[in-house]
């Protein structure tokens, strides 16, 4: 018979995998969610065909093939830094959060600055905060339980 510890939540219990707390990798999994699937929505089922708006307004169609090619890198670079920080080794929720880092980074330096990218830049420090903080928790953790052993 296999034994279900108190402490674990509902969702760790059916899935064995959803976090004990709720967490900015959580909120980041809903933004990205809610934000495409409000795009194909958009795109798909109304007549609104300004997919590039949350960026950059565009006058022309030239002006919207600028934005889409600015558009095309920070989305590229965001995704090649992700999985090379995997590639080194480094932990999924880290590399989520320190390419997202440089995602919004350059949507700053890219596009004026409005709700969209600061928005994200928030959503990326948040990321690395808890990113930084859970690392060093775990560290100590690990140290503890060296100490432990040698006693």
């Amino acid at each position: 018979m296999v034994k279900i510890e108190e402490s674990h939540s509902v969702g760790e219990r059916m899935f064995g995998v959803l976090p004990r707390r709720f967490t900015m990798t959580a909120l980041f999994i809903i933004c990205y969610f809610l934000i495409h699937l409000n795009f194909q929505y958009n795109f798909w089922l109304t007549e609104d065909r300004d997919i590039f708006g949350k960026y950059e307004v565009a006058g022309e169609l030239f002006e919207e093939a600028e934005i889409a090619k600015d558009v095309y890198f920070t989305k590229a670079t965001w995704m090649i830094a992700l999985v090379l920080l995997m590639v080194i080794g480094m932990p999924f929720r880290s590399a989520i959060a320190y390419s997202f880092m440089l995602y919004s980074l350059e949507l700053m330096v890219l596009f004026p600055i409005r709700t969209y990218t600061i928005l994200n830049l928030l959503l990326a420090v948040g990321l690395v905060i808890e990113d930084i903080i859970d690392r060093a928790k775990a560290a100590k953790a690990k140290r503890l339980a060296g100490e432990e052993l040698s006693l």
